[in-house]
């Protein structure tokens, strides 16, 4: 080959090498920004709830199942990219160490440190977590510190029923509740985590059928209430009623109290458990994992997490729900304030019918023990002169045996002498006898 052939061999292979080397650099560009196009899409849908079907996901390849710009579908993804999306996530406290696949992937690793965590705590501790706690506040007051339970909640009723949870002045006369009710708060919080995995178009029907029979077990119960009310009322004021119907009276309206406190709470916790059973439909369960994993933490990485993982569309939508809920629950606590006077009037009124029938009935029992104790002094007094006369009669008795015992004896010696003299005359009348006879023989 000449020195000219040579010379169009090496310009040949420089401009080979050049081709490849753009080829690279543009093929490389493309990858670079394929990858964040792809954590773009990420960001805002989030990883998949479940692996998608049909795809299995290995080390070496992430399942995903998502659409970028475009409409390009993107069924895996290299792990790398998953790490880099997580990065600085993965020292929070929930988080597994390392980027999760699914949603629901992510949701049981949440589960498993976190129920680890409340099994080392202790019943009041685990209540303080859950349910909330009263501290001291600055200004010298009583502030309300949330538990995770108290943030979650969706409705007035739920939140409610989670703060009655940790009430600490029940456990003043009742300690063993507080275990009672430490595995209640653990069990709402089991339920959210169960109801992930499953969605029921048929929930909402459901939930709403629970509730209407609540209700109607309520009103019932406050019917059968009232109607007793009245008719303890009208037998307590009858002077002539007696005092059994009065007994059986104030007993069936203090059942009728009792069984309605338990409708109530029966109702509160119907009220509690809704929409715990099962998802209503995909969204439903996007959102709910939202809800769950965003009130587990308030730190910027936590949250930072889970809106990467469920997607900052559902994460915002999520946390607009939970703000106009927040709204709302002000609305019903404002309302509940005068639904609770008023129902503090009915009960008020009642229980005060009930003290006035109490105080006319235990003034009637004064009296009428007051009577009792009276004829009981007069028949004690009675009683300690008919012994006193009877100590007497005992007295004279034994004195008069005592003159019957010597009289006795003075007739039982006199009695003796008689019989001595009857001898001594018989013995006289015998001799006679026996003289008379010698006297006639004598004679004749």
């Amino acid at each position: 080959m000449g020195t000219l052939g040579k010379i169009l061999l090496f310009v040949n292979f420089l401009a080979f090498a050049g081709l490849c080397y753009a080829a690279t650099q543009d093929w490389s560009a493309r990858n670079a920004a394929a990858a964040n196009a792809l954590r773009h899409q990420l960001a805002i849908v989030g990883l998949p709830v479940e692996a998608p079907a049909g795809i299995d996901g290995d080390e070496d390849a992430v399942p995903l199942g998502i659409s970028i710009s475009g409409g390009v579908p993107i069924e895996t993804a290299r792990p790398k990219l998953l790490e880099e999306h997580f990065a600085g996530t993965a020292s929070e406290e929930y988080s597994s160490g390392k980027f999760s696949r699914t949603q629901l992937g992510e949701v049981d690793e949440t589960a498993k440190k976190l129920f680890a965590k409340l099994s080392a705590m202790s019943a009041g501790e685990k209540l303080k977590f859950l349910c909330g706690t009263f501290i001291a506040g600055r200004t010298g007051g009583v502030v309300f510190v949330p538990g995770i339970l108290t943030v979650m909640a969706e409705t007035y009723a739920e939140r409610t029923a989670v703060r009655q949870l940790g009430e600490p002045t029940q456990f003043v006369r009742q300690p063993a509740k507080m275990e009672a009710n430490a595995k209640r708060a653990e069990e709402i919080l089991a339920k959210r985590f169960e109801a992930l995995k499953k969605v029921d178009p048929r929930q909402a029907d459901t939930d709403a059928a629970a509730v209407k029979e609540a209700s109607e077990t309520l009103r019932k119960v406050n019917d059968e209430a009232k109607r007793k009310y009245e008719v303890y009322s009208k037998v307590i004021n009858d002077a002539a009623s007696e005092s059994a119907a009065r007994d059986a009276a104030v007993k069936d309206a203090g059942d009728a109290l009792d069984k309605l406190g338990e409708a109530y709470a029966k109702f509160q916790a119907v009220l509690a458990d809704m929409n715990k059973s099962a998802c209503r439909d995909e969204g439903d369960r996007r959102k709910r994992i939202a809800h769950l994993l965003m009130h587990l933490s308030e730190s910027a990485g936590w949250q930072k997490r889970v809106a990467l993982t469920v997607g900052l569309r559902t994460y915002l939508s999520t946390l607009s729900d939970h703000v106009n809920r927040f709204g709302k629950l002000a609305a019903a606590s404002e309302q509940q304030v005068v639904l609770d006077q008023a129902r503090f009037a009915d009960e008020y009124e009642l229980l005060k019918t009930l003290a006035v029938g109490q105080s006319l009935l235990l003034t009637r029992q004064i009296s009428v023990r007051t009577e009792y104790q009276s004829q009981r002094r007069n028949d004690e007094e009675a009683v300690r002169l008919r012994l006193q006369l009877l100590e007497e009669r005992r007295k004279t008795l034994a004195a008069v045996e005592a003159e019957v015992q010597s009289a006795l004896a003075v007739q039982a010696e006199t009695e003796k002498r008689l019989f001595t003299v009857q001898k001594l005359v018989g013995e006289t009348l015998r001799r006679n006898f026996e003289l008379e006879a010698n006297l006639e023989k004598a004679e004749k």
